[in-house]
């Protein structure tokens, strides 16, 4: 293809993608050139809507914007009669990539068309509470506590001697557990929070640990020495958080999307799959085509 064919292919394809939905919108004149071509403001609107999502609701919100769009539209479309008066369609290229880019877009829009034909909202509304009444699991935060704690690792001097004096210490009136772990605890990483280990589920320590952090039951209360494998601990409960359901209300938009999404792609799937069943292939000349053109050698 010629330097030519390829910007006409380029060109006429974006001319075609951009124009084919737009060519019957009506709408009030927005710009205009001097031999007739006009932009409208329904036209617009619907450019509008091609474009990344994020950009959609301020391109026709600031004057200048809008003026860039309906300009970069008339250009677009002047260009195209251009291209027309000069032939351009007529190049086989040229013919072959707006065939294409129609393929596509029909394509598209019969895949929409069997998107809409699916059941309504209600019914999906309806899949989805029975989803959240069969697995509440999903929908559930199991119980949380948050502690701190100060460790005495195993390698330090008579370990359990050392915990037992910080026990004793923290268990004082008004003792500050948390200056207390800043200074003395061997975990580097909650020490720097005075101990702080953050919210967490069942399953998220070591059993020992676990079971005596569980067992508090009141803020502010302190475990005994709790030895495991890093050394010994002194826990202190800071909160507890009981398990949890959400609401169905909470949920229910996000079942329903994922439902809808899930059908969608089901009978997008079943609709491709009767296509490619009934396809037949040409054998040696998809081999010829293959052999024709030879894998480029890897770079390095």
């Amino acid at each position: 293809m010629t330097a030519m064919h390829r910007r006409a292919h380029q060109l006429l394809s974006l001319i075609f993608l951009a124009t084919t939905t737009q060519a019957i919108a009506a709408g009030e004149v927005v710009a205009k050139l001097p031999n007739g071509l006009e932009v409208t403001d329904d036209e617009m609107t619907l450019e509008a809507r091609a474009l990344p999502p994020q950009v959609q609701s301020q391109v026709l919100a600031r004057p200048g914007d809008a003026a860039q769009l309906a300009q970069s539209l008339l250009v677009r479309r002047e260009l195209a009669r251009r291209a027309e008066t000069e032939g351009l369609q007529n190049d086989p290229a040229v013919a072959a990539a707006l065939r294409a880019a129609r393929e596509r877009i029909l394509a598209d829009a019969s895949l929409a068309r069997l998107d809409a034909k699916g059941p309504n909202r209600a019914a999906f509304e309806k899949l989805a509470r029975n989803q959240y009444d069969a697995t509440p699991e999903k929908f559930t935060t199991p119980e949380q506590i948050r502690v701190s704690h100060i460790l005495v690792s195993s390698k330090a001097c008579e370990p359990e001697a050392r915990a037992r004096d910080l026990l004793a210490r923290a268990s004082q009136p008004g003792a500050d557990f948390a200056a207390l772990a800043r200074e003395f605890s061997d975990d580097p990483g909650s020490a720097a929070r005075g101990g702080d280990l953050g919210l967490f589920s069942r399953g998220r320590m070591v059993p020992a640990f676990e079971a005596a952090a569980f067992a508090l039951k009141q803020p502010g209360d302190l475990s005994g020495i709790v030895k495991s494998e890093f050394g010994y601990h002194i826990i202190r409960l800071d909160e507890r958080k009981p398990s949890s359901r959400e609401s169905f209300d909470v949920v229910r938009d996000t079942l329903t999307k994922g439902l809808v999404d899930s059908d969608v792609r089901a009978r997008r799937q079943l609709a491709v799959e009767k296509i490619t069943s009934e396809i037949q292939f040409n054998q040696s000349a998809l081999e010829a085509l293959v052999a024709s053109r030879p894998l480029a050698p890897k770079s390095n």
